[in-house]
């Protein structure tokens, strides 16, 4: 049975606030290029393949996801602080199935997604949707990210159930990677405004716990 995995390597935009000298900043981050209303540091991120260098392709195509199969992510995808400050970062992924013969991939909205299962990296913390929506993973870095660093290797490895039924026989998976970052200034502020979680530091200032 072929299957095909798309991975899309997005940065969204984000815009933050922080008090700077008794001023109201906003700086924004969106992995290409930062718009500063006024002078404050510069917040930016790419999505990396940490094996090539280059920034990670939008589209990956695996022919071998076979029902109880394992695909090898280690080392793939990272998240690069491209800006000028210390920043944390947070990755939503998504996956689902559907159908990928023509030229587009087409969602099939009836396919259970719990099927697909995703393996982190120990060094962020997993946040998995409170809805019921399998779809939607939430993965925050637990360190601060320095200017020109990266994050440890995003993802393990991507599974496939083995209970998946003839309705998957000819059905394909997209795996969509979508990051952003709040600055470590005010981090725990920023994070609970822009991420709407509230977290818990150590004393070297790495995230220890995250709370909706």
């Amino acid at each position: 049975m072929k299957k095909k995995l798309i991975l899309m390597g997005v940065a969204a935009a984000l815009v933050t606030t922080a008090f700077i000298g008794g001023s109201l900043a906003y700086f924004q981050a969106d992995g290409r290029e930062v718009q500063q209303q006024i002078n404050t540091p510069n917040l930016s991120i790419d999505l990396m393949d940490q094996t090539t260098g280059e920034k990670a392709k939008e589209n990956l195509t695996f022919e071998s996801a076979m029902p109880g199969s394992a695909i090898d992510l280690e080392n793939k995808f990272v998240v690069k602080n491209t800006g000028n400050t210390p920043l944390y970062t947070r990755v939503t992924v998504t996956k689902c199935w559907g159908d990928g013969t023509g030229n587009e991939f087409v969602k099939d909205f009836e396919g259970e997604s719990g099927k697909i299962t995703v393996t982190p990296d120990e060094d962020w913390l997993i946040m998995e949707n409170t809805d019921g929506n399998e779809e939607n993973i939430y993965l925050y870095y637990r360190h601060p990210v320095e200017e020109g660093e990266s994050t440890a290797s995003i993802l393990k490895g991507l599974g496939i159930s083995e209970d998946l039924g003839n309705r998957y026989a000819d059905k394909e998976i997209e795996l969509s990677v979508e990051a952003d970052a709040v600055q470590v200034s005010s981090a725990q502020d920023a994070i609970l405004a822009e991420w709407g979680v509230f977290p818990t530091f150590d004393e070297d200032g790495a995230i220890v716990s995250i709370e909706e």
